[in-house]
């Protein structure tokens, strides 16, 4: 199954790519593995206005060997909350969290509260990677590294370019 994207925006030699179809499946799979390998870490928030059920819970359980900080803030990559807050969970990229967030989710719009925490991102040097609004089903992925864009195009992800202009 290949996953459209369109760029979304050209600054700076940067590509933005916006993501037209939510990956499941193996290419999910491979979009995580991707991630986890060029990124540093990745976040999943846990918003004031609802509980997190049972499952979410044991998922920050399992996480946890895994765990950097956890942050109070209105804002994360693709969202920002008016007159609330939530709780921002940073964790340390690696393939063991790959399987444990796989056994979680079935797909990258899955990661909705109550049921897990919200909106999986990952960073990269403490900049959004892979930006993901999951219950609106709007994804970004930010990066310019063409070996990066070759993988995700591999593993079901098609890239549409916009010429540079110099």
């Amino acid at each position: 199954m290949k996953i459209y994207l369109r760029v979304y925006q050209y600054i700076g030699g940067l590509l933005i790519y916006i993501i037209l179809q939510e990956p499941t499946g193996k290419t999910y799979e491979a979009v995580l593995q991707i991630a986890m390998e060029v990124c540093d870490e990745f976040i999943l928030v846990k918003r004031d206005q609802m509980s997190l059920d049972r499952s979410g819970i044991e998922l920050l359980e399992q996480l946890k060997p895994f765990f950097k900080e956890k942050r109070r803030e209105d804002h994360w990559p693709g969202t920002r909350l008016f007159g609330h807050y939530a709780d921002i969970y940073y964790f340390h990229c690696c393939a063991e969290a790959t399987k444990i967030l796989l056994s979680y989710s079935s797909g990258l719009y899955s990661w909705v509260q109550p049921k897990v925490p919200d909106d999986l991102c990952f960073l990269r040097n403490g900049e959004p990677w892979l930006m993901n609004t999951a219950h609106e089903g709007n994804s970004y992925l930010d990066t310019d590294v063409e070996e990066e864009v070759m993988r995700l195009d591999q593993s079901g992800l098609l890239f549409h370019d916009l010429p540079r202009h110099g």
